[in-house]
């Protein structure tokens, strides 16, 4: 359906400091164009992979990474990491297709790692950081960056991230903090909350983002390096009683309501619960112990994110000195502003999850100091920061053998916080 399409030119350029395109196949060790559209004209669409490009032209410090892998589709993550030889060919292949593409990094998708992974995952971001190092160098280009979507849960934590490793050369980690609840759960709950809440016990109890973040911390994470993930979905069920506030741990069902653009049962965008709050009856519930959104109707739950859930996630990040946020994904959002928006007369409010978003972390001005240094820095509305040449010739000899995320070609991940979006951009 048209009206669910997101093209490239729809994406205002500065509206968050990182782009992730999903996906990139993998074949032979090599990053692959997936998609008929990505780098072919297909059904009268002009090809993707440079339209999304033109949006550097328009903010030359946004960062627009490939991401490769994902659900169903990590199979080959376990070949490319298994020796020292497989990992060298495919971090030099991925250099060349990000060169030949224009894409700023590599976004690893690997769902999941298990224990028989662990040490060869980190030994794959050890290799590939030192290729991207030595390439920039050598091309004097600035290196390409290298991001995770990891588990959120503590087992999967333990079990398949060597996480001081992996935080030694990547440069973001965004924790998928959503899908905690689903049809596996065969229970009733918020899919992110961010809270746990009272009466709540066992592993039930770590099922929200602030638990899920902690996972990390408590692994050696640091902190400004995690991202929380913001799902722009949400997750039905069916509730038997009329009080959705008090459905939590019912045992329930996914819901069968459809969803005509993601066309899976129990799984709807944003935009497809304001439509139902709008005109279907559908009410808004809040629950202040998660801190998150409910909407109802008739025995149908669904557990989502609005404005402002999303806000408060935000705050969060802030108080506790994460690095970001990062939303699943853009297409999701009411990218339109048709959706959400109670009066079409107004100017329609477009992307309103991401603006909420930007609107938290866009005006921080931030005064850091490092060792006995004293450095001023200004975080502008389109994320860049003003930085004297010689400090940041300093700070980059300061961070080079340490493996901190490269601030010559991504400034804001030590000094603001970073808003990425995922998108997927398919016919």
């Amino acid at each position: 359906m048209k009206e669910a399409r997101l093209r490239p030119e729809d994406i205002p350029a500065d509206l968050c400091t990182h782009i992730f395109y999903a996906f990139a196949g993998i074949g032979g060790l090599t990053l692959q164009a997936k998609h008929p559209n990505d780098l072919n004209i297909y059904q009268g669409e002009q090809p993707l992979y440079p339209r999304i490009m033109k949006l550097k032209e328009k903010n030359p410090d946004l960062k627009i990474l490939i991401s490769c892998g994902g659900w169903g589709n990590s199979g080959e993550f376990d070949s490319i990491a298994s020796s020292e030889s497989s990992r060298e060919t495919f971090s030099k292949n991925a250099i060349t297709f990000c060169r030949q593409h224009g894409f700023d990094g590599v976004d690893l998708d690997w769902e999941f790692p298990s224990s028989n992974h662990r040490e060869n995952f980190g030994l794959l971001t050890r290799t590939m950081h030192r290729a991207f190092k030595k390439e920039a160098k050598k091309a004097k280009k600035d290196r390409l960056l290298i991001s995770l979507a990891v588990a959120a849960g503590e087992v999967l934590v333990k079990q398949g991230y060597d996480v001081p490793v992996l935080c030694h050369y990547v440069d973001l980690i965004n924790v998928m903090t959503y899908d905690l609840y689903g049809s596996w759960t065969n229970k009733i709950g918020h899919h992110s909350a961010l809270f746990h809440r009272r009466g709540e016990k066992g592993l039930e109890r770590d099922l929200n983002t602030n638990s899920s973040m902690y996972n990390w911390v408590k692994a050696g994470g640091p902190r400004d390096r995690l991202i929380i993930g913001i799902p722009g979905y949400g997750r039905a069920f069916i509730a038997s009683g009329g009080d959705p506030l008090k459905a939590y741990g019912e045992p329930g069902g996914v819901s069968s309501i459809s969803s005509p653009y993601l066309g899976e049962s129990g799984l709807l965008a944003f935009y497809e619960i304001c439509k139902k709050e709008l005109s279907e009856g559908f009410k808004r519930y809040w629950h202040k112990e998660h801190e998150i959104s409910i909407s109802f109707k008739d025995g149908t739950w669904i557990g989502y994110d609005d404005p402002e859930s999303v806000r408060n996630k935000c705050e969060y990040v802030k108080r506790e000195g994460f690095g970001g946020a990062m939303i699943w994904a853009l297409d999701m959002d009411d990218f339109s502003g048709k959706f959400c928006q109670k009066n079409r007369k107004k100017r329609l409010k477009r992307f309103p999850l991401v603006n909420a978003m930007k609107q938290v972390f866009e005006y921080d001005e931030i005064t850091t100091q490092i060792t006995t240094l004293p450095i001023q820095t200004t975080t502008f509305s389109n994320g860049s920061i003003l930085l004297d040449e010689e400090i940041q010739t300093l700070l980059d000899q300061m961070f080079e053998e340490a493996s901190s995320s490269s601030l010559s070609s991504s400034l804001s991940q030590f000094y603001s916080f970073l808003l990425i979006i995922f998108i997927i951009l398919t016919t």
